[in-house]
């Protein structure tokens, strides 16, 4: 379900001095590319309803472990899992088939703190491209242990 917020509606929110300022909109995608709206050229924001990341400034360390996105998903013929640690630690990084049978393990290693991502390529753990599907991948960091849904579509 989508809302849809007049972008004179947000800024009240936000700030009520913003109304006597102009800002640019910068978007930045997970392709690495950025796309800048000028105040001007903006009619309506429509925001969505969906669990988003908020980045935070290059150089920070975060202050929880957290399972942040996988993208594309669904996905063909991969995705790549974003997660953050707080401190350095082992991590482990499985997919699981709906069964809870393991089906590949991605990585298992010291990483430093911070954000870091694992690319899945659909694969089992011999190489063989497993069948359309729903995936879980679980990334364990210490004792704590996340999961997401990954949708595999052929």
């Amino acid at each position: 379900m989508k809302h849809r917020i007049p972008l004179i509606g947000s800024l009240l929110l936000l700030c009520p001095p913003a109304l006597a300022q102009s800002y640019d909109l910068t978007i930045h995608l997970s392709d690495g590319q950025t796309v800048t709206i000028a105040a001007e050229d903006i009619r309506r924001l429509e925001l969505a309803l969906y669990p988003s990341a908020v980045e935070a400034p290059s150089g920070s360390v975060p202050h929880a472990f957290q399972l942040l996105r996988s993208y594309p998903n669904p996905f063909n013929p991969s995705t790549t899992v974003e997660y953050e640690i707080p401190q350095s630690a082992v991590v482990t990084v499985r997919i699981f088939d709906l069964h809870g049978a393991l089906v590949s393990e991605l990585q298992r290693a010291i990483q430093p703190a911070g954000r870091h991502q694992v690319t899945w390529d659909g694969t089992d753990s011999g190489g063989a491209r497993v069948a359309s599907g729903i995936y879980f991948c679980a990334v364990e960091c210490g004792d704590q242990a996340l999961s997401r849904q990954l949708v595999l579509v052929k």
